[in-house]
């Protein structure tokens, strides 16, 4: 597949910010196809990237791929309908809705085809807000921090819901570090952490592998000895999910217990979607941490960006590589039926322009 640079509209940094230090490049390639491709499934690819505290969306006029980008501290997992995206950031969790009546002259020149604008704000403190998702009882979330499943209410930060077996405490002492939760019939039904630990951070420095797939409802490890496990996802039958320290993704059937690898990829792979036959992969570069093991996917070649996988024959039909300053992915998110969607930060004037009644 031949490489194609993506524009992305980044607002320049002021004179006095430049002064201070250089602007990040969030420049990147992609695939030939690509264009093409989200165009054909109208669909858009949101990502989120903590590290470059921004929500990237992928956008595509069939021709060209623009990377639309949003500035959040520390935005980490999505929920997104197509009416509705809530982002867990730092402290926060922000739920957008969508309002297309404000999209004529939001962006002059632009196919803009979705408009999504602020509605709330959570304040839940620094629970560390891994995996998000919609369900019943309303919206759950991975709470790394206290090493819990919880929900939201106005009156509290959160509401503690499920937590593994072996953690013997609600303290704010990430001891497993819950990271990925699968939804299936509208309950979290299948969680990833990086350990059966019950001390305060202990994966930090762990001295082997031990990452876990667990059944939430049976509350059971169903696999363990993986490497850096993240982003399990139900889809047609299977728990998919990622070995990040491998950069592998992989599916278990939980009725047979059969296990197999989906993928490999050349990176740290976090962050599923699906799309029918279609896996939209999250590549992150490997961190190398002094305190922790080494990655096996620390000694490959790895880099920043996106797959797309066809599941029927298991290979990488498009692609996307952040060349940048951008290395870390944490999730991807689809939106379907928008191939160009916009999003207005609460300090957009327009905010104040937009009604819902």
């Amino acid at each position: 597949m031949s490489e194609q640079g993506a524009g992305n509209d980044e607002t320049a940094p002021s004179a006095d910010a430049a002064k201070e230090k250089p602007p990040f490049d969030f420049t990147s390639t992609h695939s030939s196809n690509l264009p093409a491709l989200l165009k054909a499934l109208n669909v858009s690819v949101l990502m989120t990237s903590y590290q470059a505290s921004r929500l990237v969306m992928v956008r595509s006029d069939g021709e060209v791929i623009n990377t639309h980008l949003r500035a959040f501290p520390r935005p980490m997992g999505l929920a997104v309908r197509s009416d509705r995206l809530v982002l867990g950031i730092w402290a926060q969790v922000l739920d957008f809705r969508r309002n297309d009546s404000g999209i004529d002259g939001s962006s002059p020149g632009e196919p803009t085809d979705a408009l999504f604008v602020p509605r709330a704000s959570h304040v839940s403190g620094m629970i560390n807000v891994h995996d998000i998702a919609w369900g019943e009882g309303g919206l759950w979330a991975v709470n790394s921090t206290f090493s819990c499943l919880c929900n939201f209410h106005p009156d509290s930060s959160f509401v503690p819901r499920w937590q593994p077996y072996f953690v013997s405490e609600l303290v704010a002492e990430d001891r497993c570090h819950l990271n990925g939760m699968a939804m299936r019939d509208g309950l979290p039904a299948y969680v990833t952490t990086f350990g059966k630990f019950d001390r305060p951070r202990a994966w930090r420095d762990w001295t082997e592998f031990d990452g876990t797939l667990m059944e939430v409802a049976g509350n059971r490890v169903l696999l363990d000895g993986l490497v850096m496990p993240h982003s399990p996802r139900w889809h047609r039958g299977e728990v998919y999910f990622c070995e990040s320290g491998r950069g592998l993704v992989r599916a278990l059937d939980p009725v047979s217990g059969s296990l197999r690898t989906v993928v490999a990829l050349p990176g740290f792979t976090r962050g599923l979607a699906f799309l029918g036959s279609l896996m939209f992969v999250g590549l992150s570069q490997a961190r190398i941490s002094e305190a922790a093991l080494r990655p096996p996917i620390a000694d490959e070649v790895t880099e920043c960006g996106l797959c797309v996988v066809d599941l029927t024959t298991g290979t990488v039909v498009a692609r996307m590589a952040f060349t940048g300053d951008v290395t870390q992915i944490y999730d991807v998110a689809l939106l379907e039926g928008s191939t160009w969607p916009e999003m207005l930060e609460w300090s957009d004037e327009r905010v104040g322009e937009i009604y819902s009644f």
